[in-house]
């Protein structure tokens, strides 16, 4: 999907921002792009119109919110385009067997341990005064 106006019979709001956007080069507040929109498109500035087109705008990808009521292009802004991750060097790292092995001996030394062995001394006398349920 293409948003070029060759295609398009009319245009709306949407197209319009983003030919006003591309023209200014830089972002703009809200009011002010709006403002230009209706009024190159002969729209009336009637709240109704003015809540469409910022909804249309909202929701159309090649436009991104800056804060602040500014709004420019998605173009303009590097951190929301895709890019390249750079290649992770397996230089310095250690193999994966040696890893496996470290973690086998720390098994073995839990395993060493006796499970039921605690440090917790039961008390049969105390049973059931907590409201406890075995």
């Amino acid at each position: 999907m293409t948003h070029s106006l060759k295609g398009k019979d009319k245009p709306t709001e949407a197209d319009i921002a983003y030919e006003v956007l591309k023209a200014h080069g830089n972002p703009m507040h809200y009011h002010n792009l709006i403002e230009e929109v209706l009024g190159r498109l002969g729209i009336s500035q009637e709240a109704i119109r003015i809540a469409a087109a910022l909804t249309q705008i909202n929701l159309d990808t090649r436009f991104t919110f800056l804060g602040r009521g500014e709004w420019g292009l998605k173009v303009w802004d590097p951190s929301k385009t895709p890019r390249k991750l750079a290649p992770v060097s397996l230089m310095n790292k250690s193999s994966s067997e040696e890893d496996d092995k470290q973690d086998l001996e720390e098994l073995d030394e839990d395993a060493d341990e006796d499970p039921l062995e605690t440090d917790e001394v039961f008390d049969e006398t105390d049973e059931g005064r907590r409201g406890e349920k075995w």
